[in-house]
């Protein structure tokens, strides 16, 4: 009797084993092929925006990219701390100049779109609307070929709200 319980418990501890990695290598896959998480907050919101009017033009979504608003906060953070607003820095670094230090490549295209408003309402929709109002602003955020957004907000010292948007074309 006592090695019939041996095996039980044996046969036991494998199937426990086997299901333990099903289960991990099932969250793998999942994680794998599960959509780009929904961004919180007003970058989240204004991404929605910037899809919505995307949308009523019949384009497609932007995907977040961490990595691209991870570049967008910095430049953001520099232009409120330094207090300009200008797509290319004191330094004379520009987009692609700030894209490419920060390591980031395999896209085929890379606009920027910035603004600043101290405005109170809507800012976010103010921005929105005055992006749409401007040739190149408009050009970008409704470039059919970019697949990609990275965006940040920042609340300067001197009241202004600060949006910097990347917009780039991945392969897909």
């Amino acid at each position: 009797m006592g090695e019939g319980r041996l095996e039980v418990s044996a046969f036991a501890t494998a199937m426990r084993a086997a299901l333990s990695f099903s289960v991990a290598f099932t969250a793998v896959i999942w994680l794998a092929t599960a959509p780009l998480e929904a961004l919180a907050g007003p970058e989240g919101e204004l991404l929605e925006r910037v899809n919505q009017v995307r949308a009523e033009h019949k384009l497609i979504e932007l995907a977040p990219s961490h990595d691209l608003a991870r570049v967008a906060r910095d430049h953001a953070e520099d232009m409120a701390r330094r207090g300009y607003l200008s797509h290319v820095n004191p330094e004379g670094a520009n987009p692609l100049d700030r894209v490419q230090a920060a390591g980031l490549s395999g896209f085929r295209l890379l606009a920027e779109n910035i603004g600043a408003t101290s405005v109170n309402g809507d800012r976010l929709q103010i921005i929105v609307d005055e992006w749409m109002r401007s040739h190149d602003h408009r050009e970008n955020l409704l470039n059919p070929a970019f697949n990609s957004s990275g965006l940040a907000i920042v609340e300067a010292p001197s009241g202004q709200t600060i949006i910097v948007e990347l917009y780039a074309t991945y392969p897909r």
